[in-house]
């Protein structure tokens, strides 16, 4: 068994108070590679976060808004059509600071592989377009179309868990990594040149993917490989004697 947790998102609308929820899309993802799934809070007090942090396996960083700008070291870009939710930003970083202290697998997709890049020191574009870093739009729907290629390095975390070194991906973001942060090994990049696929080298299973592979899953092998590796990983963690960092 593997319990994979992820972070829920705040949402409201004018006619509804304020609720936590996500897409479902990342829970039949994970349910169908043999997760039981634990859906986590975004608590304004952050340390009770460890309370669901210790339920875990595995940690899932999921789609979302942007990460803000000032977490990065950058001063935030009118032109660049930020949404950000800085609770969001300082829960998953600490669940994230957490899970790499301990070794604990991480799969981080789309806004997560960013969070994962920020967190390891590096920077990110604010928008592809508006600084230059491609003129190809990476913001296309519908969520399962295949933008693109991806190139993946055939030594590589990702490759193994994919079983393919040359993928076709949906593309639903509009930031990128910039600046590889520390410990970081690019690992995969899209035809345009952009890192959409990292792992940190001194850890047996933290990988990031900027697409977004549960809304593949249903249709694509490689997709549904990548939770079992997350899954199966997950597995080795728990069968090991805990070791979890300091609070």
């Amino acid at each position: 068994m593997t319990v994979a947790g992820i972070p829920l998102r705040p949402f409201s609308t004018a006619d509804m108070p304020p609720k936590l929820a996500l897409n479902r899309a990342y829970f039949d993802a994970l349910e169908s590679a043999g997760a039981d799934v634990v859906p986590i809070p975004i608590l304004r007090d952050v340390s009770r976060l460890r309370f669901h942090y210790e339920l875990l396996d595995a940690l899932v960083l999921p789609g979302g808004a942007d990460v803000e700008p000032r977490r990065y070291g950058a001063v935030a870009r009118a032109d660049s059509g930020l949404y950000v939710m800085p609770e969001v930003d300082e829960a998953e970083l600490t669940l994230l600071r957490w899970a790499i202290a301990d070794g604990m697998p991480v799969l981080a997709i789309c806004r997560g592989i960013q969070v994962l890049n920020v967190a390891c020191g590096g920077t990110l574009w604010q928008d592809l377009q508006v600084e230059g870093a491609t003129r190809i739009a990476h913001d296309r729907e519908p969520r399962d179309a295949l933008v693109h290629g991806l190139e993946v390095e055939a030594d590589s975390v990702l490759a193994r868990a994919l079983g393919a070194t040359q993928v076709r991906v949906n593309s639903l973001h509009h930031q990128a990594i910039r600046d590889l942060g520390k410990g970081l090994r690019a690992v995969a990049t899209s035809d345009d040149g952009l890192i959409e696929g990292v792992e940190l080298s001194d850890r047996p299973f933290v990988v990031g993917i900027q697409c977004h592979p549960e809304e593949l899953a249903p249709g694509h092998d490689w997709a549904r490989r990548l939770f079992k590796a997350l899954v199966a990983a997950g597995a080795a963690y728990r069968a090991k004697p805990a070791e979890h960092a300091e609070v």
